[in-house]
């Protein structure tokens, strides 16, 4: 019970860090799309933005936290934590290594990158991104040294520090649109993002200090304990590709969309989109990896059978009912967040019918994402790799049929709804092994939870879609706010006549309090 209940605090406050920065990172889009908007720059600055992290995602990505999570629990469990620094210390080496050489090699091949991921922007367009990329590819460097750090404070029990760290990026890039970005433009931009990063780092250096690490450029690379994690690499590099493939293949065909307009459209609401789901499934999935971890490295079962479906539980009742309020209200929401400035109604059009298929995976995607981490802790890292490859060759396949027999009216909605499916595939495939294997047991009274917050949601969708109309000629705030307050009203009803075991917990909870 005290478990639990610490658990639960951590959540709170690692939930209020997370919505602070994912507040703060809404109006640093909000300023991007008032300053820049859908045009040239904004452009170039969207692809060139995507590479350094897509290349990152594609040779390190999640390798990143989930490959040392587990060794580093298992040395601290079985050895000490003097091994367990001495893995530190040669693993975070390693990373350097890697990032390093990828970053020299981001800068000497940037513009034939950009053409790889957007084949059919503009010259000047594409001229403009290579020099964009050039700027920010160094940032892999600092993205690799604060993954490093955010798995080791994990491991030491420490969340509120790595969940500050997207705060005080967006901090750096706020002040800069606020302050500097008319005298520097969107090449200051790029800069200041590069220092976002560098940030991210830096921040966490007292913590990692404090917990007994110290830097070791002699630390040697040749060890069982980095054997062990590099074995794991493959299969969770394979696991985690399937988000950096649909964005490569959502960046090419969106380059030929509305003069390359679609491509800021997706990343518009592809931004919203990762605020909306990212701060409950990184809560979920930050806060509990590393206790699936150590529960996986003492051979107990029934705890990360518990905390996988307890969370997966949650993140349905919390989710559900956010995605089928913004696939109603998707242009309104667009309209009252970025429609200012260079950011025109057609532009707010375009994002909308992506963001409203986004919403179709965002419980796919919360679910999925902790099903991964419950495989990666138990370092069955083959599986999460199978249901990737799957969820891949089912976007790929859905691509090229639906651009080929729609042609031109291949739009960008089509191409955020296939990539919402390819992550409902990706869950289902690690369900079904999930179910398979052990990893999870629920109960009958389990999936009764998830179908009662399901219809729940979908409900509650229907009541919002019906009063919608009637705030919409209140302005910009009543059209989106007014269904909002109605949805939650509505939803929290709805579970408390369906009888939901979450809605009872809070409840509970709140009476405590």
């Amino acid at each position: 019970m005290k478990k639990s209940v610490s658990l639960a605090k951590s959540a709170a406050l690692m939930g209020v860090i997370i919505l602070l920065s994912k507040a703060l990172g809404l109006v640093r889009d909000i300023l991007v799309a008032s300053a820049y908007g859908t045009t040239m720059e904004a452009v170039a600055y969207g692809t060139a933005s995507k590479l350094p992290t897509t290349v990152f995602d594609f040779v390190l990505g999640g390798v990143v936290t989930s490959a040392f999570i587990p060794v580093y629990n298992r040395i601290a469990v079985k050895k000490s934590k003097k091994d367990a620094l001495a893995f530190t210390q040669s693993y975070v080496n390693l990373i350097l290594l890697i990032t390093t050489t990828l970053s020299v090699l981001g800068v000497v091949f940037a513009p034939a990158l950009v053409r790889l991921i957007a084949p059919k922007l503009a010259e000047e367009t594409a001229d403009l991104a290579a020099s964009l990329t050039r700027i920010m590819f160094p940032m892999v460097i600092f993205v690799g040294l604060a993954f490093s750090f955010v798995g080791f404070l994990q491991s030491e029990g420490e969340y509120n520090i790595p969940a500050l760290i997207s705060l005080v990026s967006n901090l750096i890039m706020v002040g800069y649109l606020l302050f500097l970005n008319g005298h520097f433009g969107v090449r200051g931009l790029s800069v200041a993002m590069l220092v976002g990063w560098g940030a991210q780092a830096l921040v966490q250096i007292p913590a990692v200090w404090k917990r007994g690490f110290r830097p070791r450029l002699t630390a040697p690379l040749g060890t069982p304990e980095i054997a062990r994690a590099a074995k794991n690499t493959l299969p969770i590099l394979v696991a985690t590709w399937t988000t950096p493939v649909c964005n490569l293949i959502n960046t090419a065909l969106a380059s030929g969309i509305e003069g390359g307009r679609a491509i800021t459209a997706l990343d518009y609401a592809n931004r919203l989109y990762i605020i909306l789901v990212g701060l409950f499934s990184f809560v979920a999935t930050n806060l509990l990896f590393p206790h699936f971890a150590r529960a996986a490295a003492s051979g107990d079962e029934e705890e990360s059978d518990r905390l996988t479906r307890t969370s997966l539980k949650t993140l349905v009742f919390l989710i559900a009912p956010i995605a089928c309020g913004v696939a109603v209200l998707a242009r309104p929401f667009i309209a009252l967040v970025y429609e200012n400035g260079v950011f025109t109604a057609d532009d707010t059009s375009l994002t909308a019918s992506a963001l409203r298929m986004y919403a179709v995976g965002m419980v796919f995607a919360a679910c999925g994402e902790v099903l991964v981490k419950a495989f990666f802790a138990a370092e069955q890292m083959k599986i999460p790799m199978i249901s990737a490859l799957v969820s891949m060759t089912v976007n790929v396949a859905a691509v090229l049929i639906g651009s080929a027999v729609l042609g031109e009216r291949f739009g960008v909605g089509a191409i955020a709804l296939l990539a919402a499916l390819s992550t409902g595939v990706n869950m289902a495939v690690n369900l079904a092994f999930a179910l398979r294997r052990g990893l999870i047991r629920p109960p009958a009274s389990d999936w009764v939870d998830i179908a009662k917050s399901v219809a729940a949601a979908i409900l509650m969708g229907v009541a919002v879609w019906l009063v919608s109309p009637f705030f919409a000629g209140y302005g910009r705030i009543a059209a989106a706010a007014g269904p909002i307050l109605v949805g939650v009203l509505a939803y929290a009803v709805l579970t408390a006549v369906l009888h939901s075991e979450e809605i009872r917990a809070l409840a509970g909870m709140i009476r405590k309090k």
